[in-house]
C-alpha cells in the first residue's frame, strides 16, 4: 500500500468524523436548550468523567489519545452550550 492509498483512507475517516462531530454539536444545542428550560448547570463533571472513563476503557493502546480527543470535544461542547445560554 502506498502513502496515497493510506491518505485516501484517512480522508474517508475524516469525512465520517466531521459528520459525527456536526451531529454531536446539534445534540449539544438540544442539551443547552434543555438545561436552560430546566435550570440545570452548564457543567456536569460526573457525566464528563463517565464519558472519559468509557473512552479509556474502550481505546486500548490509544487510550491517552482518545481521552485527549474526547476532552477537547467536551470543552467544545461546553463552549457552545455557554454561548447559547448567554445569548438568551
Amino acid at each position: 500500500m502506498d502513502i496515497n492509498e493510506i491518505r485516501s483512507r484517512i480522508d474517508a475517516v475524516d469525512e465520517r468524523l466531521l459528520e459525527a462531530f456536526l451531529e454531536r454539536m446539534r445534540c449539544v444545542d438540544e442539551v443547552a436548550e434543555y438545561k436552560k428550560l430546566n435550570g440545570l448547570f452548564l457543567e456536569n463533571r460526573v457525566r464528563e468523567q463517565e464519558i472519559l472513563q468509557k473512552v479509556q476503557d474502550n481505546s486500548g493502546n490509544y487510550g491517552e489519545y482518545a481521552q485527549e480527543f474526547f476532552s477537547t470535544l467536551i470543552e467544545l461542547s461546553k463552549s457552545r452550550q455557554n454561548e447559547l445560554l448567554e445569548a438568551n
